[in-house]
């Protein structure tokens, strides 16, 4: 019995030394961290996920929100492609995806899709999209990008999404946001437990209070508004989210 335990043990200590040591590698080599994120982030881009596709497709990225001129902050690996092909209200589609190891994901994405206006795909950040000319997009998307932005480059990227949309354009979005200290102590708790290791997995995603940012906008933009969901989540410590839309 004690040769068995010792066995157990020293397999489960073999275990836990290589998980540190992958995430002590995450750490230092930023490049194979956005490699490793974009390969996690293909993987759970599943279009199968009727939930996630149903807040996608049918909450948010509806038809008659999404029109235009679009452009999307945080392209990833073109999660959102099943939710707007077929929009025929769509005239042209801007990608921003300054992580050049999710292109390669984005491009085979839509490829599955017969996508009947111009893509393009950018690799600079949000915080400057100066190939994106003052008041020429309809509509904006952002889904799960705040989290991995550090302070204080959201305000940055709220206030350059206004620059760009026209009057009257709408801003669509859809965030990971920190749980309530108060309402939810235990999950508040976790969630800045394991904060340090989820920020390297999640190539800089934090617990965050989202909403402050958004908050912060409202003497900027014509409209504001959010409201609370349960994002379908696989993991108990990611529930608490918003969707929203700004007005310019």
């Amino acid at each position: 019995m004690g040769r068995i335990l010792r066995f157990l043990f020293g397999t489960l200590s073999f275990i836990i030394a290589l998980i540190a040591i992958g995430i002590g590698y995450l750490k230092l080599d930023n490049v194979y961290r956005q490699k490793f994120f974009a390969s996690f982030l293909n993987k759970m881009s599943d279009t199968n996920d009727t939930a996630m596709m149903n807040l996608r497709c049918n909450q948010l990225l509806t038809h008659s929100n999404v029109k235009g001129h679009v452009l999307e902050i945080g392209a990833g690996t073109g999660i959102n492609f099943p939710c707007l092909h077929n929009n025929t209200r769509i005239k042209s589609y801007i990608g921003i995806e300054p992580n050049i190891h999710m292109h390669p994901y984005f491009y085979n994405f839509i490829k599955q899709w017969d996508i009947p206006y111009e893509v393009d795909l950018l690799n600079n950040s949000a915080t400057d999209m100066h190939e994106v000319e003052s008041n020429s997009i309809d509509t904006v998307i952002m889904t799960l990008v705040l989290c991995s932005v550090p302070d204080p480059l959201p305000e940055k990227i709220l206030l350059e999404v206004h620059r760009i949309l026209k009057p009257g354009g709408n801003f669509i979005f859809f965030e990971n946001v920190v749980a309530d200290s108060k309402t939810k102590p235990f999950i508040y708790g976790f969630q800045k437990t394991i904060e340090p290791i989820w920020a390297i997995i999640g190539d800089g995603c934090q617990f965050k209070p989202i909403t402050n940012y958004f908050d912060a906008m409202k003497n900027v933009y014509s409209k504001v508004e959010y409201q609370y969901i349960d994002f379908p989540a696989p993991v108990f410590f990611v529930k608490d989210a918003i969707i929203g839309k700004l007005v310019q």
